[in-house]
């Protein structure tokens, strides 16, 4: 899968494979342009990767996504068709690839929404220093 920004400023993504098509939906409407939206579904997949929760879920406009260790499972909520479950590891990765692209926007706000993020949870988020360490 690959993500970049389209001629209107709106993020897209790409992928060969038709079963990325719910989630690369739900990433292109759910996390936006939104480093904050990014930091929230890092911080999920890190929790249940790491164990610090059994199951997490995203319920948001038009996608609920239940995140456990078996696996990722995203569901449109508007188009039931659109539909899919994925590795734990591969929605990681990818979501760590949505991170990486936000990165390359021109945005210098990047280390505010981490800490307001950080503020808001009142805790530390599980990537610092890992996915974002000069942030």
């Amino acid at each position: 899968m690959r993500f970049f920004t389209d001629r209107h400023g709106f993020p897209g993504y790409e992928s060969d494979e038709p079963r990325h098509t719910a989630l690369g939906v739900w990433f292109q409407m759910e996390l936006r342009n939104s480093p904050y939206q990014c930091l929230d579904l890092l911080a999920i997949l890190d929790d249940v990767a790491a164990g610090r929760a059994d199951e997490r879920e995203w319920d948001g406009e038009a996608f609920l996504v239940t995140v456990t260790r078996p696996g990722v499972t995203v569901r449109n909520t508007i188009l039931p068709d659109q539909h899919g479950r994925y590795e734990l590891t591969e929605v990681r990765r990818l979501a760590e690839e949505y991170w990486e692209y936000l990165s390359d926007q021109p945005r210098p706000r990047l280390a505010f929404d981490l800490a307001d993020w950080e503020r808001t949870w009142s805790r530390t988020h599980p990537c610092r220093g890992r996915l974002f360490p000069a942030v």
